[in-house]
């Protein structure tokens, strides 16, 4: 029988304090309101998280807050603060994001700038800070969730271990996914991000053929993410969800919209870049393909989808007849954690192409090793190459290789 939550769900909370200034006075101590109202501004558009407002925030304005006590104060469990110095001629910012309960550092980043490029690098630390909780908030999430045991968690907190599980990228755990987000959703009916997660899973259902059952994961993906935007049509997640549900259809121009549209919403949204990168190599548009692929490496370069974001770059640099970087970049994507038969096969391809026999034959190996039954059926169901000459020479070089 599924658990209810005893308790009323709360999404993840953030504060961003002022940033203590250790530079003489001058023009630049106004970079330590600046810089954390810009990232106030960007936090807000992220829907899953609670962003405590500015001038709430900047009432804490001591140089060592104690993190705790404004955690019970304001019911938030994170707290965002940094340090500004200027040595050498250089600006240096150190960002911490804390546990507000327990104290540790959840994530940590130094930037340097010369005065003279500020303005760039305030745009850098906006979009390295958005990604990276992006990632780090729901990886922390999901360790305190473990930590109180099934039985008293609520919808957010078995999100958040779906999440977990999703972004491992086997049958095992995307079928565990699938049940905590069922379970978030039957715990609060209109929570988007779960419906969300749900079209996620069934998506990886269908395109790594994880189930026997493919057309019902098609459908699937389709009314859960339907169903997210419908809750929550400014949700960037549950934008990227509608878009890719459209791929499984062989529709990739008619997804391309709610990428754009995920992007548009939060422009550090890394993953939005990424499959927007995917759709256009697709459709062979390989410098588009390179210039998101290259923006979703800038913005999180630990990203979940890394093996993806590598294996497209590699496929724009074969469609523009770099094949040597085109083998660099697969090897990093074959390599990288998650990596699927899919991707292997996209390696043994790429090398094949490339004319290095001996690389594809070790990555064809691996693939059949992780699916005995992988096909060029299956492959170009994921990669419906519109191109006819590169769909050819893809197809060529599968079958030289076995497949």
């Amino acid at each position: 029988e599924t658990p209810v939550a005893p308790t009323p769900s709360h999404k993840p909370s953030v504060i961003v304090l002022p940033f203590q200034s250790l530079m003489p006075e001058g023009p630049e101590q106004i970079l330590s309101e600046a810089v954390p109202h810009e990232l106030i501004q960007a936090l807000s558009r992220l829907r899953w998280l609670r962003v405590i407002a500015r001038g709430t925030a900047f009432r804490f304005r001591e140089a060592n807050p104690e993190l705790e006590s404004i955690g019970r104060q304001l019911s938030v469990r994170y707290a965002l603060s940094g340090t500004i110095d200027l040595c050498c001629g250089l600006l240096m910012f150190t960002i911490e994001l804390s546990d507000c309960e327990t104290g540790d550092v959840v994530w940590a980043e130094r930037f340097e700038a010369k005065p003279e490029g500020l303005h760039d690098v305030r745009h850098e630390i906006v979009a390295q800070v958005i990604a990276s909780l992006e990632i780090y908030i729901p990886l922390n999430e999901a360790t305190r969730a473990e930590a109180r045991g099934s039985q008293s968690l609520d919808a957010w907190s078995n999100y958040h271990l779906g999440l977990r599980h999703m972004f491992r990228f086997t049958a095992d755990d995307n079928a565990r996914a699938t049940e905590l987000f069922k379970t978030a959703i039957m715990q609060d009916p209109i929570f988007a991000r779960a419906h969300a997660g749900l079209s996620f899973t069934r998506f990886q259902d269908a395109f790594l053929n994880y189930t026997a059952d493919v057309p019902d994961a098609i459908l699937d993906a389709r009314r859960f993410a339907e169903r997210s935007v419908e809750l929550d049509p400014l949700d960037p997640f549950s934008n990227f969800t509608k878009g890719r549900a459209f791929w499984l259809e062989g529709d990739l121009a008619g997804g391309l919209s709610w990428l754009e549209r995920s992007v548009s919403l939060s422009p550090n949204f890394a993953q939005g870049y990424y499959s927007r990168a995917f759709a256009q190599v697709i459709q062979g548009q390989a410098d588009e393909a390179l210039e998101n692929a290259e923006k979703a490496l800038d913005l999180s370069p630990l990203d979940p989808f890394l093996y993806g974001v590598h294996g497209v770059r590699a496929m724009a640099w074969l469609q523009a007849g770099d094949g040597e970087r085109a083998k660099a970049e697969v090897e990093k994507a074959a390599r990288a954690p998650g990596a699927h038969f899919l991707i292997l096969m996209i390696a043994a391809m790429v090398h094949a192409i490339a004319g290095d026999d001996q690389r594809a034959a070790h990555w064809a190996g691996l693939a059949r090793t992780r699916r005995p039954d992988a096909n060029r059926q299956q492959f170009f169901a994921a990669f419906p190459f519109g191109e006819p000459g590169f769909h050819k020479q893809a197809s060529d070089s599968l079958a030289r290789i076995g497949f």
